[in-house]
């Protein structure tokens, strides 16, 4: 559907720049190992050696004293020592260059300190070691970070971090798995798990000799989570010349540390401010304060002032030289210097108001600037860096103030932006729920559930489930007589229920650790939901022992026995924010293959077999399984497969390579192929997954209520979902007005249900907008009426959209 910008003319239009700065197209980039010189001289690509300062030797004293000049005290203080260089000035000029240089010089000692400590760490990571292969001497060497070069093989030890951004080439495991911690790039602490191709995984520091091949890749972008490349193998590495895709999951990318991996071997891609990370960064912004701004303000106003009252007595001293001087003998009116001559009246009052302006500028202290740039320095210094109260004792880290700019605006929030899943809840996921074969499986109570009663002075039957569910471990708190063990094999439709649990195990990218015992074994995932999709899977019996890049072993218990079984992975659909779902293809040891696919229920049910009459039956109750678990404060998933023809598989597959092969619009061609797949679908039912709120954010969220600080939540879920959460985080109370706003409504889906998106969009828009002023209008009758009341508002994803367009954004932030 398309946003609500739509084109001119119609009731919305689309935000256009003015003015953009013509850039140039880059080219596709080359990245040869071993490289020749002749393709050094060619591509010279950035080196890696970065600065993240603000100053250089050069731009300091420029950029420097720009910055002070952004303060309005200092031109007025430069202006006032340039007057009193003139004639008529009543003080000595080193009177007033004096003082203001002792402002500017105090402010730009300042910030040449903060920058050096800048120039400092740049130093310290330059300088950092790294082991690169050396083409001509067959051997690894040492070298700094900022000697490393597009082109070179470098090997990375556990803990460190990753010099530049790198084509994972080999890690010394079988499976050619690396983990990865992004911390600094996305601030996330779960390990991503990487996998480098199956042409390269066993290289190691004694065969590195024989890698030989083109990378060829997308130019610098700040693109983090995507990347489009192809990688020319060539022998001895393969036996012929082979084109293979690159996928971003083989791409290490610089920020990033390497974890519970011994070392890899990667080739450096992108180097120094090529890499995604500075190309995400931006220069170091000049801040100003509030206070700053404020003083600004006043000064304005005193200068004001101060013009007023030299104006006014330039001109009454004009006008009294020229009409009473003549008069005052004893004045010596005829040998009066030029700036009392009663003849030149404008000349006197010129010189007149040099001189008043000068005597009186002390009306602007230029001492009040000086003060406040060194409570700022010993704020930072003294207070802030001894603050036991920000001082991290399980580190021995204590609190460091990089800049002293903004002092004054710590702890000056009015507003309070959020995400819901690992901020308020714990992302500690756990399998929790289920439906299958349009039959709820899970006897627990959720903590929303709970919190929800309680509010509502209700009592729950809460049950001991230490004692209840003896199968309890990490990532799964799930129990129900009828599935453990093999009591699902006696279930209505078991054949389902074995589908289900065999989706479970093999629709993922987790990555077994462990010895193939189930109370041993550990699971790598890029998720906690999708870790707690495979705990539940192993421990209702399929077991996932091992993986490698195109088989997957399971340890099925089934009623008959218990055996291993290979799975081959012909290909892997991934999870995306556009396509909401995730589909693997394999080969059963029957010859079967094997379409598995998860993910949201609107866009599962639009793929669903409609001749199928399994599917009609289980769809509504299905759905209204979901939706009992969405209000439970659960996450949902949808759960479907079906079978494909061999022959219809083999043709799409060649489509598939070529979209995976082709370097321009790459994700939008594997996601229409993937279209072209993911149909026919046989439903199987939906999983429920608990994510429990943080230990006090009830607390938390009054206190800052009370503070009066507005509070912004995002999250995924429905509506009636993300109210019950809502309720049981106190982010909403009952004693408040709550306003919904939604841009669905039954005419809206009849408009999109017949293609007619043009007329949807602009009737989802308008009924937004008269939503909006209906809230805008009770808000203003409560404040006529002076009523004390809070006010919560729920907007769904579709009428955000609207109400972010340049139409309607003025309206919705006066009313938020």
């Amino acid at each position: 559907m398309p946003g609500p910008d739509v084109e001119q003319g119609q009731l919305f239009s689309c935000p256009k720049f003015l003015w953009r700065p013509r850039q140039k197209a880059q080219p596709d980039r080359l990245v040869r190992f071993p490289a020749t010189e002749h393709h050094r001289l060619e591509r010279q690509y950035a080196g890696n050696r970065t600065t993240t300062t603000k100053y250089n030797l050069l731009t300091f004293i420029p950029k420097s004293l720009f910055e002070q000049y952004r303060r309005v005290a200092n031109i007025y203080f430069t202006l006032v020592a340039a007057l009193s260089l003139t004639d008529y000035s009543p003080v000595r000029p080193w009177t007033t260059f004096l003082p203001l240089a002792i402002v500017l010089g105090v402010a730009m000692i300042k910030e040449a300190v903060e920058d050096y400590k800048r120039y400092r760490q740049d130093v310290e990571v330059n300088n950092r070691k790294v082991q690169v292969y050396n083409s001509s001497k067959r051997e690894f060497e040492t070298r700094t970070w900022r000697h490393v070069s597009v082109g070179d093989v470098i090997i990375v030890h556990k803990d460190e971090y990753l010099p530049a951004d790198l084509l994972f080439l080999s890690a010394e495991n079988p499976e050619g798995l690396c983990y990865i911690e992004t911390m600094q790039l996305d601030g996330e602490t779960n390990l991503k798990i990487k996998k480098t191709l199956d042409e390269t995984k066993d290289l190691r520091h004694d065969s590195i000799s024989d890698f030989k091949g083109l990378v060829t890749c997308e130019p610098p972008n700040s693109r983090l989570y995507q990347f489009t490349g192809n990688f020319e193998a060539h022998p001895p590495l393969v036996p012929n010349i082979r084109q293979l895709p690159l996928s971003p999951a083989a791409i290490l990318l610089r920020g990033c540390s390497l974890r519970n991996t011994h070392r890899i071997f990667g080739l450096v891609i992108y180097a120094g401010h090529d890499t995604k990370i500075f190309m995400n960064a931006t220069q170091p912004p000049s801040k100003r304060s509030r206070i700053e701004r404020s003083v600004d303000r006043i000064i304005f106003f005193m200068f004001g002032l101060l013009f007023s009252m030299c104006l006014t007595g330039c001109i009454y001293f004009a006008w009294w030289t020229a009409n009473y001087m003549p008069q005052h003998w004893y004045l010596a009116p005829n040998e009066a210097p030029r700036e009392y001559d009663s003849a030149q009246p404008g000349i006197v009052a010129v010189t007149n108001f040099i001189t008043a302006f000068i005597l009186y500028g002390y009306l602007i202290p230029i001492a009040l600037y000086v003060s406040m740039e060194m409570v700022k320095i010993v704020q930072s210094l003294c207070f802030i860096g001894l603050d036991r109260s920000m001082y991290h004792a399980e580190t021995d880290t204590p609190a460091v103030a990089r800049t002293s700019n903004l002092n004054e605006e710590l702890g000056m929030v009015n507003t309070i932006l959020s995400d819901k899943t690992g901020t308020l809840t714990r992302n500690v996921m756990e399998y929790f729920k289920c439906s299958i074969a349009g039959e709820a499986y899970g006897a627990g109570i959720t903590e929303i559930e709970r919190n929800n009663a309680e509010r509502r002075g209700l009592k729950l039957d809460v049950p001991d489930e230490e004692a209840d569910n003896k199968y309890r471990e990490q990532y799964f708190n799930f129990y129900d007589d009828r599935l453990m063990g093999l009591e699902w094999a006696k279930q209505p439709h078991p054949d389902v229920i074995c589908q289900f649990f065999r989706l479970l195990a093999l629709c993922n990218t987790a990555i077994p650790d462990g010895p193939p015992i189930p109370e041993q074994m550990h699971y790598e995932a890029e998720s906690p939901d999708e870790a707690a999709l495979v705990v539940a899977a192993k421990v209702f019996g399929f077991f996932m022992i091992k993986r490698t890049n195109t088989i997957i072993t399971l340890r099925e218990r089934l009623p008959e026995s218990t055996r291993d079984v290979e799975y081959e992975v012909l290909n892997i659909l991934e999870f995306n924010s556009t396509r909401k779902r995730m589909s693997v293809i394999v080969r059963t040891p029957e010859d079967k293959i094997l379409l598995y696919c998860k993910g949201a229920d609107t866009v599962i049910y639009e793929r669903l077999d409609r001749k199928h009459k399994v599917n009609e039956e289980l769809k509504e109750v299905t759905l209204q399984h979901m939706e009992e678990f969405g209000s439970a404060g659960l996450r949902t998933l949808c759960l479907a497969y079906t079978e494909l023809d061999p022959r219809f598989y083999d043709e799409w597959n060649e489509q598939f390579i070529e979209a995976k092969l082709s370097l321009v619009d790459r994700q939008a061609r594997v996601d229409a192929v993937g279209e072209q797949v993911e149909k026919n679908l046989q439903l199987l039912g939906c999983t429920a997954i608990e994510d429990k709120l943080q230990e006090g954010v009830p607390q938390c969220i009054k206190t800052l209520a009370h503070a009066g600080i507005r509070l912004w939540v995002l999250t995924g879920d429905k509506m009636e979902t993300a109210i019950n959460i809502g309720y049981a985080c106190s982010l909403i109370t009952d004693d408040m007005t709550q306003f919904q706003l939604t841009g669905s409504s039954a005419e809206v889906e009849q408009l999109e249900a017949e293609s007619r998106m043009e007329e949807a969009t602009q009737l989802s828009a308008q009924r937004l907008e008269s939503q909006l002023i209906k809230v805008q209008h009770t808000i203003a009758e409560d404040q006529q009426a002076k009523v004390a009341t809070s006010y919560a508002l729920i907007i769904d994803g579709k009428a955000l959209l609207y109400a972010l367009s340049p139409r309607l954004r003025q309206l919705f932030l006066e009313v938020s």
